[in-house]
């Protein structure tokens, strides 16, 4: 017996391991129909394409029918491990293990790289070592700010949702399909850059028998996108927390809470709060997704954080911990530094990563950011359809809109497509109950390695991870799995997570470190944990059902380490 979904691909024979790694962080959940062809399965492929044919590979070495790197299997998005590897292979500096650890935290548990007839090929080596070089030189990257300032103008001209008509929705759906494959080319490049040039400071701190050092070092880059609803969660917070009124109805608890609030008429928070949604509303859980909630859509889930940053002291202050980290990162440079002073080759490294990384991995955030805005158009539209749909019987729920194809959009517009987007809907969620294999190997696994979720882990009282942000911090575990439900957190807890992507991090603000079950040291959860100054370790397999809620543990940021003290 298989698993599968009626939009799953079919695995390369050229290029046929695929892995959960790194892509599981941002597409945890099975794909929608509506949101593989408008993201990365479907518009991404165009602009990963543009962006590896510049870099590792020649497109006439794809299997026809294929796509470049990220496929579906089983309803779930798979990275094609073969494609990614061959940055290490067809460079004059790196391996496919280091990649592997790069991206995944490890290689260990990965099958080993098999070479393939290019590996050799001088043009591609030679242009994969140039671009790698223009990297490690890189003082800036202009063309994020010209997207940066084009999805700004896209946003702002968005036309009234509720007033144009259904063609037009759908027009306006497809319009952000070049321009996300614009974006998710550079995001692409930007995310290899910043593996590169940070490699660089992590070889370096490893050769000189300083692990963890290069953590240090990170900490202190700044300016990452994804940090900043955290910086301004945290202003609101503190709005809360500074007035009676506010923090009296907050007391209620979170139901109607938005209705409490504007009875208040409070007009900083309010003013505050209409800025927040403005500037990071298309952010969410899962936010990728597009029938996922955001914080424009469901405000709710951001009351939800702010009620739990509002209990914190001000020594919680993100900014306060970032400039401790700031000052840290100084202090880890110049150690560095001064350990290879005698080596003018690793000294020039450093100073050429040092520069490069400060611009790379905050362009990667940047340009996560502004592809999730381009996501959140389509989602916008999408719902104004799928409510219309709704409404005259089309279809049985507006949310079944994402369980069409882009290519359905008109059939269902004319003739309606209720059944098969019903029937679609509950197929879907019946693939909500398996776990999909790590990685593997030209041939997708039988259904009975599709573990059911919950299954019985090890028991042992240490649980070890990859390093991720540097420290040491012992406290108490709240196992959260869900961050729109996190009323357990409390500050100075620990925070355990399954997976992090930027609508979680705004929860480190309370938090004293920050445990998830996968990731590697590029993961938004080790980015913006360096930012905020707190321990963090990622990579730490089923550490959220090993560590059970409300035990003492204690997280060593350096080591990766995490030891159970107590249930």
């Amino acid at each position: 017996m298989t698993v599968g979904w009626f939009i799953d691909d079919v695995p390369s024979k050229s290029f046929p391991i695929y892995t959960r790694g790194n892509v599981g962080e941002v597409f945890p959940d099975p794909v929608s129909p509506l949101t593989a062809d408008h993201t990365w399965h479907g518009a991404g492929d165009v602009g990963i394409r543009e962006f590896m044919s510049r870099f590792t590979i020649d497109l006439d070495e794809i299997d026809p029918g294929n796509k470049l790197m990220f496929e579906i299997f089983g309803g779930y998005m798979y990275l094609n491990l073969s494609v990614a590897r061959l940055m290490g292979a067809r460079s004059s500096g790196m391996t496919p293990e280091m990649v592997d650890m790069g991206f995944f935290g490890s290689s260990s548990a990965l099958p080993a790289y098999t070479p393939k007839a290019k590996d050799e090929d001088p043009e591609i080596c030679e242009r994969v070592d140039a671009l790698m070089f223009s990297w490690m030189t890189a003082t800036d990257f202009p063309i994020l700010d010209q997207l940066t300032e084009t999805v700004e103008t896209v946003v702002l001209s968005r036309p009234d949702l509720g007033t144009v008509s259904d063609k037009e929705l759908i027009k306006r759906m497809r319009e952000m399909m070049p321009l996300f494959a614009e974006i998710f080319s550079v995001h692409s490049e930007v995310s290899a850059a910043a593996s590169v040039t940070m490699g660089a400071i992590t070889g370096l701190s490893l050769g000189m028998g300083k692990p963890g050092l290069d953590l240090r070092i990170a900490g202190g880059i700044g300016n990452v996108a994804s940090a900043s609803p955290s910086f301004a969660l945290w202003d609101l917070s503190r709005i809360v927390a500074s007035s009676n009124e506010l923090s009296a109805a907050f007391e209620k608890g979170i139901e109607s809470i938005k209705k409490r609030i504007g009875s208040l008429k409070h007009q900083e928070f309010n003013e505050s709060f209409t800025r927040f949604i403005d500037q990071f509303g298309s952010r969410g859980p899962n936010e990728w997704e597009l029938r996922s909630r955001t914080w424009q859509t469901h405000p709710d889930l951001v009351f939800s954080i702010i009620d739990r940053m509002r209990r914190a002291s001000d020594e919680h202050d993100p900014r306060r911990r970032h400039e401790e980290a700031c000052s840290r990162s100084s202090e880890a440079i110049n150690e560095l530094r001064g350990m290879v002073q005698g080596d003018e080759t690793a000294a020039g490294t450093l100073e050429l990563a040092a520069t490069s990384s400060a611009v790379f991995i905050p362009a990667r955030e940047q340009a996560k950011t502004i592809i999730v805005k381009v996501v959140h158009e389509v989602r916008l539209a999408a719902l104004e359809l799928g409510k219309r749909l709704e409404e005259v019987g089309k279809l049985e729920n507006h949310s079944h809109i994402f369980m069409l194809q882009d290519k359905e959009l008109e059939e269902a517009v004319t003739e309606g497509m209720s059944e098969v987007a019903a029937q679609r809907e509950v197929e879907y969620l019946q693939l909500f109950k398996l776990t999909p294999p790590f990685w593997f190997n030209g041939i997708v696994p039988d259904a009975e390695n599709w573990y059911e979720k919950g299954e019985d882990v090890s028991t042992r009282r240490i649980v070890q991870g990859m390093g991720g942000s540097a420290g040491v911090v012992t406290g108490r575990a709240r196992v959260i799995l869900d961050p729109t439900r996190p009323e357990s957190l409390e500050p100075g807890d620990i925070l355990v997570a399954p997976i992090t992507d930027p609508s979680w991090t705004p929860l480190f603000v309370p938090a004293a470190g920050v445990v998830v079950d996968v990731g590697a040291t590029m993961s938004h959860a080790v980015i913006v944990s360096r930012e905020l100054g707190i321990p963090c370790v990622v990579s730490a397999s089923n550490a959220t059902t090993r560590i059970q809620d409300g035990a003492q543990i204690r997280v060593n940021g350096d080591t990766g380490t995490v030891t159970i003290l107590s249930d």
